[in-house]
């Protein structure tokens, strides 16, 4: 079997712990200090979100793969616990960061084919661009679907749509309260602000009463 081992067992995961420490600490301090109630609507939700996908991550930084083997129609991955994961090469994909500028070392993403979407089974680091060129030709060779690769962390894959649907839904709350509270002021500057929804809603109102 060909083997491919990780350079370095070194790993981020103090980096993801005092990331959600401090993401904790940030919303225990939003309740303590007087902040207006819309900000802290903004920021919680997103706050929660990240300290969910860092504790992913982090979770995947406890055990992540050490060394990959190939041969007999599959692979097998072996984790920092020393576990491994068996996946026959036609359910097999991967994914590789090949951006040469980065300090010449990169990442291979190694994923399991689902029904409707992959399951990530680990990352494995390697420096030398040759071991690496050699580890991708290798699973080509072997006909392995080779992927878009995707950086680590929820928001760096989906946070500009998820963004704009909290604060999106973040202002209507803030129009609705407004609202009930007879602060129309404000509740029409949430509106004008924050709600580009609104703006295409106004627009197919008009359509309407042109129909009409």
């Amino acid at each position: 079997m060909i083997q491919f081992e990780r350079d370095s067992l070194t790993n981020k995961q103090i980096y993801y712990t005092v990331f959600i420490s401090i993401e904790l600490l940030a919303i225990i301090l939003l309740f303590y200090f007087n902040i207006h109630w819309f900000l802290k609507l903004v920021f919680i939700p997103i706050l929660l979100v990240d300290i969910y996908s860092n504790k992913r991550c982090l979770n995947r930084q406890k055990n992540f793969i050490k060394k990959v083997e190939l041969g007999n129609n599959k692979i097998i991955c072996t984790h920092l616990k020393n576990n491994k994961t068996i996946i026959p090469f036609e359910k097999l994909k991967f994914s590789i960061r090949e951006k040469k500028f980065e300090k010449d070392q990169t990442e291979i993403e190694i994923k399991l084919k689902k029904s409707f979407k992959s399951k990530l089974i680990g990352r494995l680091h390697i420096k030398n661009w040759a071991t690496i060129f050699e580890l991708k030709n290798e699973l080509l060779k072997n006909s392995i679907t080779q992927v878009k690769y995707k950086p680590e962390g929820f928001w760096s894959k989906y946070g500009v749509l998820t963004a704009d649907i909290i604060i999106t839904g973040t202002a209507m709350t803030g129009a609705l309260i407004s609202d009930i509270n007879g602060d129309h002021a404000s509740s029409s500057d949430f509106k004008d602000i924050f709600m580009p929804i609104s703006d295409i809603k106004e627009t197919f109102s008009q359509e309407d009463e042109k129909e009409k």
